[in-house]
């Protein structure tokens, strides 16, 4: 089978690298599980959190929190779809992309993501989407890349512009502040639209100023070298990306905003579950903000706790939350991410069994884009 240079392939993801994920997937689940159950037990045994914590109990409707997960959990198959959207689908391939593989592969990758150093869990769920499907692993990991983007982008787009339209109850001591972090992820989401659209003076920009320092004969030139060409082989990908019908991309935002919307509307079914009155505007910001600001916790050691109290803060600041409710309705989020996680576990077990039956190797060259 013939193969295009080496430096146009992504690198393999080795599947002992998803069963070492895995493993330490599932002490991280238990150790949150740990802490928020010590953390829980703590407060409620001061007289303050006692009483906070049985009137969260009296005033709880577990049927409606049951479908407030639900509703949250529906994100990740629209996810899956926008995913599909985006991916350079060959008319060779002998299969299209079903979204319950690709919501089991989406949630695999959540898990990774956790548990491994980088975006792993990006190259992991490209690696996996590539055997099952047998389609090229430059371009299910370009279109990842793209649909991620797409997300982060629509999520600070939507910040910036409910801050610009909507008087949100912000105290004002904190405006100046809340208002320049919208500026930076403003800023941040047209970015991010160029990125995906215009990926070609990204890659020349990264090479311009990696490229000096990658050529010194020192550990850290090599690793600069290594980046250098994972940021070009991504660009190359993204480019062909880019270059898929409108349809695909008005798709593949539909998708986006359907994720989004299912988050929304699942946080909002438990403010419900615990009869608190929230401001809908400022719940959507304070979802767009943080999911959009993940992207800069991403990189930053306990980026979970900093995702955790960023979201609690704005849901007290921006829609209209006592501080024990968004301390509540934040656990439910982050028990329901465990959740998911422990989802993505059982996905990984199953598709590292299947990645072992079945070991085609699938085709090296990008696809041209559909739609």
């Amino acid at each position: 089978m013939h193969r295009p240079p080496a430096q146009d392939i992504p690198p393999e993801f080795a599947p002992d690298t998803a069963r070492g994920g895995l493993r330490r997937g599932l002490l991280v689940i238990g150790a949150f599980l740990l802490a928020i159950a010590i953390g829980v037990l703590a407060v409620s045994r001061t007289d303050l959190g006692a009483q906070a914590v049985a009137d969260l109990w009296r005033r709880s409707h577990p049927l409606t929190l049951l479908c407030a997960f639900a509703v949250m959990t529906l994100a990740f198959p629209f996810m899956a779809l926008r995913w599909r959207a985006l991916m350079p689908i060959p008319a060779t391939a002998p299969t299209r992309p079903s979204p319950v593989g690709l919501t089991a592969i989406v949630c695999a990758g959540l898990l990774l993501n956790y548990a491994l150093p980088g975006p792993m869990g990006e190259l992991g769920a490209a690696w996996f989407a590539s055997r099952r499907y047998k389609l090229p692993l430059a371009s299910t990991l370009a279109s990842g890349v793209a649909a991620r983007l797409v997300g982060l982008t629509t999520a600070a787009l939507t910040a910036a512009l409910v801050w610009v339209l909507v008087d949100l109850p912000v105290p004002a001591a904190y405006h100046q502040i809340v208002g320049a972090a919208v500026l930076v992820i403003g800023i941040g989401g047209g970015v991010m639209a160029v990125l995906t659209a215009r990926p070609e003076p990204w890659k020349r920009l990264a090479h311009a100023l990696l490229g000096p320092l990658s050529r010194r004969p020192t550990r850290l030139g090599a690793r600069l070298a290594k980046l250098d060409a994972a940021f070009g082989r991504t660009a190359d990908g993204l480019a062909q990306v880019a270059r898929a019908r409108p349809r695909a991309w008005i798709e593949a935002v539909g998708w986006s905003a359907a994720s989004h919307l299912s988050v929304i509307a699942g946080v909002a079914l438990a403010c419900k579950a615990f009869e608190a009155t929230v401001n809908l505007p400022g719940l959507i910001f304070t979802y767009a903000t943080t999911t959009a600001g993940a992207v800069v916790l991403f990189i930053l050691p306990g980026s979970q706790l900093g995702w955790d109290a960023m979201f609690m803060s704005l849901l007290a600041g921006s829609a209209g939350l006592s501080l024990t409710d968004a301390a509540a309705i934040t656990l439910v989020v982050r028990t329901h991410h465990l959740l998911l996680m422990a989802i993505g576990a059982a996905a990984l077990a199953w598709l590292l069994r299947d990645a072992e039956e079945k070991t085609p190797e699938p085709p090296s060259t990008v696809a041209p884009p559909g739609d």
